[in-house]
């Protein structure tokens, strides 16, 4: 068979009224994969977007812009509600449609979390989840899929990044995901690309050309199609069972119609932190006190689960940019010449800028271990093990080129990008209408508590220190353009020049001037000021079916059973019950691969 062969697609017609062992909605590359080793099985795979697994696809830098919705199947359309700790700005929220979702576009950053993070959950009665019992799982994803430390071209500005590091108080460390391994420091981190060069998602991990090849008898994948409500019997004395799903086009055509699939063992829905939810509420799975607008769709009741949608949780992030040399940024592949050379040199050889994340050395820390007069980092006690110490609540990623939502034209910029980890404020979901097409209205949770404006406003000052220690450092100059204090003039022009469809404010900077500010003269009002004009999301969405040991407060077990249900799975960020310290991607991996082997425990088939 011809090695380039595309993958199998049917459409909704092609498999509506077919009966399927299992089926999974979403983009649940792992549970298919997983769940399809075993030969006797059938299995459904019913997918928003389409595979689109093409040469951009895989190519690290270039598969990161987000703004590619053609090529890369982004839904960049949804937007938050007005954020009161935002002066009323909504946050775009992206979403992936496509097979092996997010891992087809974050920046391919493997982190684990700290151990810590998975000893909060076994406090919270979460048992099974320990880090003990997570460490195997992880390792597991390791040996599949290949990561690697990247080298990085930008060695000169590494290194002075690193001296900078150290001049702040933080340790230099080789592997954040080492569990005996001080959790706060400066790390090179692991990204998901291959000895080719290669981008590695969840898609090309788990089912490759090959595999899906060689399983295309039990494996069956749906694309272009939204699940729009499962079908659902029994009741809450004797338990319920989600018998099939209802689906339809995802493109809406006049005349389309609703298919039913059915499930003879299980369905799973790993559809992300938005669309999970919104099919549990079509489905008359959640809270039964609902908002007005929920009410007057007049969908019946099936379970209560008050907590469906009620525990949205992200990381966000505070751009922080330098001017800099050209040269000495990914700005310069904007260049024809320079571009289209890197592209060529990917394509024979696997290397060149193309080859790289975006983001391939950060920081991590705790905001308690900073010193608020000096800014200096001070390390836990050397007695302290490293399970124990507190998971950092902040994260520092540089990124050498520009990293607000819109572009800057004719500025190369570099970016500090804190970012808050912990955050304490929950935001919500709520559905508006009964058409799976109609996105789901979310309350984002950003600034919505003193204790995460705090945190973020530490981030903020230390990160402007870090700055300033690296400006000292480096023998170009690379002032601030855009930060708290600094540039004022430059953002609100930025603003004004927001495209029209994009909600946004322009707000007058009251109090500030164009005076470039340090770390030390720049106020706490003018950090809150410029967090709440730029603040965004870090596109870590979870937590809006959070796993729990009740019902009242979370939306599935231990072994990811939602509440009330026989075979009803949920598989996704949604169910962490408080979000790790670590970009979601390889938790996100792991709680798939422990769904593969709690559902073949269930049904008595093998385990690999």
């Amino acid at each position: 068979m011809w090695p380039f062969m595309s993958y199998q697609e049917y459409s909704p017609s092609d498999v509506g009224g077919k009966t399927y062992d299992y089926v999974v909605v979403g983009a649940g590359c792992v549970l298919a994969s997983r769940l399809s080793e075993d030969h006797d099985v059938s299995i459904l795979l019913i997918e928003r977007g389409h595979v689109k697994d093409n040469l951009i696809s895989r190519m690290p830098l270039l598969s990161q812009n987000m703004f590619w919705t053609d090529t890369l199947q982004v839904q960049s359309t949804i937007w938050s509600e007005p954020i009161s700790g935002a002066y009323g700005r909504r946050n775009r929220l992206w979403a992936v449609n496509g097979l092996g979702g997010a891992s087809r576009l974050n920046a391919m950053l493997w982190t684990r979390g700290s151990p810590r993070n998975y000893t909060e959950w076994s406090e919270m009665g979460l048992t099974d989840w320990t880090w003990d019992r997570v460490q195997p799982y992880f390792q597991r994803l390791e040996n599949l899929a290949e990561t690697k430390v990247l080298d990085e071209p930008q060695s000169e500005v590494r290194s002075h990044l690193k001296e900078a590091a150290t001049k702040v108080g933080l340790p230099i460390l080789d592997d954040c995901n080492n569990p005996n391994t001080a959790p706060s420091g400066c790390f090179a981190l692991e990204t998901a690309i291959d000895k080719k060069g290669r981008r590695v998602s969840a898609l090309t991990a788990y089912l490759g050309k090959s595999v899906f090849r060689e399983r295309i008898k039990r494996l069956t994948i749906c694309t272009g199609a939204v699940a729009s409500r499962l079908e659902i019997d029994g009741d809450d004395r004797t338990g319920h069972v989600a018998t099939g799903v209802h689906m339809r086009p995802s493109i809406a055509v006049p005349g389309d119609k609703s298919y039913l699939v059915k499930a003879r063992r299980e369905v799973i829905i790993c559809c992300g932190a938005m669309t999970t939810p919104q099919l549990l509420l079509l489905s008359g799975i959640g809270p039964r006190r609902k908002s007005s607008a929920e009410s007057r769709l007049n969908i019946p009741l099936v379970k209560d689960l008050p907590a469906v949608g009620a525990g949205f949780s992200d990381h966000y992030a505070i751009p922080i940019m330098l001017d800099f040399p050209h040269e000495e940024t990914f700005h310069f592949l904007e260049s024809t010449i320079w571009g289209l050379w890197h592209i060529l040199l990917w394509i024979f050889t696997g290397t060149g800028m193309m080859s790289l994340s975006a983001a391939p050395t950060a920081i991590f820390l705790h905001t308690d271990s900073i010193d608020e007069k000096t800014m200096q980092f001070i390390p836990p006690g050397a007695q302290d093990p490293p399970h124990d110490c507190q998971a950092p609540d902040v994260e520092i990623m540089v990124i050498p080129l520009n990293s607000l939502e819109r572009p800057v034209p004719g500025r190369a910029l570099f970016s500090i990008y804190p970012t808050v980890l912990q955050p304490r404020a929950t935001g919500c979901l709520e559905i508006t209408s009964t058409d799976p097409l109609v996105n789901p209205k979310i309350t984002y949770p950003m600034f919505g508590r003193e204790a995460d404006l705090k945190t973020a406003r530490l981030a903020v000052r230390f990160s402007m220190r870090l700055a300033a220690e690296f400006q000292k450092l480096y023998p170009f100059h690379a002032p601030f353009a855009f930060a708290p204090g600094n540039g004022m003039e430059d953002l609100a022009e930025w603003e004004k020049a927001g495209s029209v469809n994009e909600p946004s404010v322009v707000r007058t900077a009251r109090g500030l001037t164009p005076t470039n500010k340090t770390w030390e003269s720049v106020t706490d009002e003018e950090i809150d000021d410029y967090m709440r004009r730029v603040g965004h999301t870090a596109l870590h969405f979870s937590s809006t079916c959070p796993m729990g040991t009740s019902e009242e407060t979370a939306v599935v077990d231990q072994e990811l059973l939602v509440f009330g249900f026989k075979n009803l799975r949920l598989a996704d960020a949604i169910v962490l019950p408080k979000i790790t310290s670590a970009h979601t991607m390889a938790p996100v991996m792991m709680v798939a691969e422990r769904c593969a082997d709690f559902i073949r425990r269930t049904w008595n088939t093998s385990q690999a």
